[in-house]
């Protein structure tokens, strides 16, 4: 009986994806688990008798297929009992491309997400072998996209705005031209800090 939880046993692509999702998940404080990806036939039907998977024969999760996973809260004796956290990291892995198991009208899954390209592809499709074509890869922001930034002294924070001021007299921040915003970062702003605490913007 195979129930594997081990990421790399999905599609690649899918794979990549679920990596993508679990560190926008660590971002938004959310303790997950991914709990089971790919399985085989005999663990789909002690599922189906559990009543927790609809078929007795596996689509998204099956081993051919690799386009699926579940999770859980990784946090002892609240497992899956957190409504909250089902809903925010099952809205994550919409974000990303996946389709929302807690979505579903007619056997709602919360803790599972799978790749069916929108929903144009049924259990029926894969078990037929008739699979999506390859998830795009979800671009987390980089780290400049992360960072705040000012275009106007007067919304710049107090620590920081005598100091933006100063150096923007001495021509060390230079304005747009046009729109006279003048876009800085804020570890700019710290690195104008230090030049004006050290006595260089006098």
């Amino acid at each position: 009986m195979l129930n594997s939880r081990d990421i790399d046993t999905l599609r690649s692509d899918v794979a990549a994806n679920c990596r993508v999702w679990l560190e926008l998940c660590k971002e938004a404080g959310l303790a997950v688990l991914v709990t089971g990806t790919v399985r085989d036939e005999e663990y789909q039907r002690w599922c189906y008798e559990q009543g927790t998977a609809a078929t007795p024969v596996p689509s998204f999760h099956g081993e051919k297929a690799g386009l699926a996973f579940d999770f859980c809260q990784n946090i002892k004796g609240r497992e899956y009992s957190d409504l909250a956290f089902f809903q925010k990291a099952g809205e994550l892995g919409e974000l990303v491309g996946f389709e929302w198991g807690g979505r579903w009208s007619s056997f709602p899954d919360r803790p599972h997400l799978q790749w069916s390209d929108g929903g144009k592809y049924t259990s029926a499709m894969i078990r037929a072998g008739n699979y999506p074509p390859d998830m795009p890869l979800y671009q987390l922001h980089s780290e400049e996209d992360k960072m705040q930034i000012y275009h106007w002294f007067k919304d710049m924070p107090d620590w920081a705005r005598p100091s933006a001021e100063k150096a923007y007299n001495k021509g060390v921040i230079k304005a747009d031209a046009q729109t006279g915003a003048v876009n800085v970062y804020e570890t700019n702003l710290q690195a104008i800090v230090w030049l004006d605490r050290l006595g260089l913007l006098e």
